[in-house]
């Protein structure tokens, strides 16, 4: 008596979930600076709001981070 195997393979994709939005955010690397965006739907008023805050404090370096809901389905 021998064993065999069976193997399936399913292919499957990634994408933003059809109604959630990508949010965006940043804060300020300056040692001693606390500024952080508010998050927001729209990628360029995160990137005004850093200009803003350069503009006012000189601050140059920042992190933005974008994120996303995202869903996974299998490809038929």
């Amino acid at each position: 008596m021998s064993t065999r195997a069976v193997l399936r393979f399913a292919r499957f994709r990634i994408r933003r979930h059809p109604s959630a939005e990508t949010t965006a955010a940043a804060r300020c690397l300056n040692p001693g600076c606390d500024w952080h965006s508010v998050p927001t739907g729209n990628a360029d008023e995160c990137s005004d709001m850093c200009i803003a805050h350069t503009g006012r404090t000189g601050h140059l370096t920042f992190v933005r981070e974008f994120s996303e809901v995202a869903v996974v389905e299998r490809v038929q």
